[in-house]
């Protein structure tokens, strides 16, 4: 198995694209597959604070280059539970290739059905597990589906995959905040009107174009970063040296392919360190294609405004990860459309989950399912 330079960088422009258009990510997998010579692929996040329900921020399987929603649901709703692999890799070292096979023992590899029905059917009993550790309290998770090569894995599939880890790694994170920023598409608009993170568009040279609210009031603050001449800066000397480090790579000279990159940026408060997360925007990326964009710097702020914990609201109602974590999404205003696009969802499936979210709690409208999650925080009720 053999490639090119300019065969490399095209995957890794479709991962970069992905990190800010979900519907990108089919496309670089499937190039990917035929250049890596692999079937596929599964991608999560996951709550590493929770190791013991291992809640499932994020998940995407694509095979032979095509999303696969109905795996992602087949998978989770019947097999994640008792799945003996996954609850070992969690335990798994970061960055280090595993055989999927030796997450289960010899007795489960005849008894287990998520061994024996899932993988089989994803053709992932002889792929190559990667557990690689994201921001704080996050695991990023990478199944690679079987070789197609005759006699497994080679040497040459093993670099690329290995080449592609940070990246992966980074998409995924990425791919973690936008969805955590409420963020459902790849639009400008729709990246600057995020209310719950800062987002500022730098152009080519590295200087600040537009900034959305939340943003804009950081800067101003200068607690951590600060606006200095319209270029984007960190207050203290070493945080700074980084963040132009990651500037640099995600803004290289006209023709080569920058890199994203996330970083921490202490605050002279007392507040919790800010997190940036920094991807180049392409010249092929179609909603960016008349702007001179070169990159998008998301900004969580952990000491921003409170949220619903999803692991009360789990506890105290009886319900599910997943059916928590889609009850405080309706608490806090979203819809349930914008609950699909944000986690890859079908609106049927969202709905299926709000049934038996219903079914729990004996109530037959969503404003007292609202009510009952807000009050678990002390907030008044809402008005009908």
């Amino acid at each position: 198995m053999t490639y090119s330079q300019k065969t490399y960088e095209r995957i890794l422009a479709l991962i970069q694209d992905a990190a800010l258009d979900d519907a990108r990510w089919p496309d670089a997998d499937r190039l990917l597959g035929e250049v890596n010579r692999m079937g596929g692929s599964a991608l999560g996040v996951t709550d590493a604070r929770s190791p013991e329900d291992g809640s499932v921020l994020l998940a995407r399987i694509c095979l032979g280059g095509q999303r696969r929603q109905d795996f992602e649901r087949w998978y989770f709703e019947g097999y994640y539970a008792e799945d003996e692999g996954m609850r070992r890799w969690g335990q798994l070292e970061h960055g280090i290739l595993t055989p999927a096979a030796d997450l289960y023992t010899d007795e489960e590899k005849k008894t287990s059905p998520a061994y024996n029905e899932v993988l089989a059917r994803m053709r992932g009993q002889n792929g190559l597990y990667l557990r690689m550790d994201g921001p704080p309290g996050l695991n990023v998770g990478w199944l690679i589906c079987d070789s197609m090569e005759r006699g497994g894995w080679s040497s040459d599939q093993i670099r690329l995959i290995q080449r592609l880890r940070p990246h992966i790694r980074q998409l995924a994170i990425m791919r973690q905040a936008l969805a955590e920023a409420e963020v459902t598409g790849p639009s400008a608009t729709e990246l600057l009107t995020s209310r719950r993170f800062g987002v500022v568009h730098l152009d080519r040279r590295g200087r600040i174009m537009t900034a959305n609210d939340r943003a804009s009031e950081m800067l101003r603050d200068g607690d951590g970063l600060t606006d200095f001449d319209g270029l984007l800066c960190a207050r203290k000397a070493a945080d700074h040296a980084e963040l132009s480090r990651l500037l640099t790579r995600a803004l290289p000279p006209f023709g080569e392919r920058g890199s994203a990159g996330s970083m921490r940026v202490a605050r002279a408060s007392s507040e919790p360190p800010l997190a940036l997360h920094i991807t180049p925007v392409g010249d092929e990326y179609p909603h960016f294609r008349t702007r001179t964009i070169g990159a998008v710097v998301l900004i969580a702020d952990p000491g921003g405004p409170a949220r619903i914990d999803p692991a009360r609201v789990a506890a105290s109602l009886g319900l599910t990860p997943a059916e928590s974590r889609l009850a405080v999404a309706l608490a806090t205003g979203r819809t349930l459309r914008e609950v699909a696009l944000a986690t890859g969802r079908t609106e049927e499936t969202v709905r299926w989950h709000l049934k038996q979210i219903f079914r729990k709690q004996r109530v037959s409208r969503q404003v007292d399912l609202v009510r009952r999650v807000l009050s678990l925080e002390g907030f008044a009720d809402p008005p009908d």
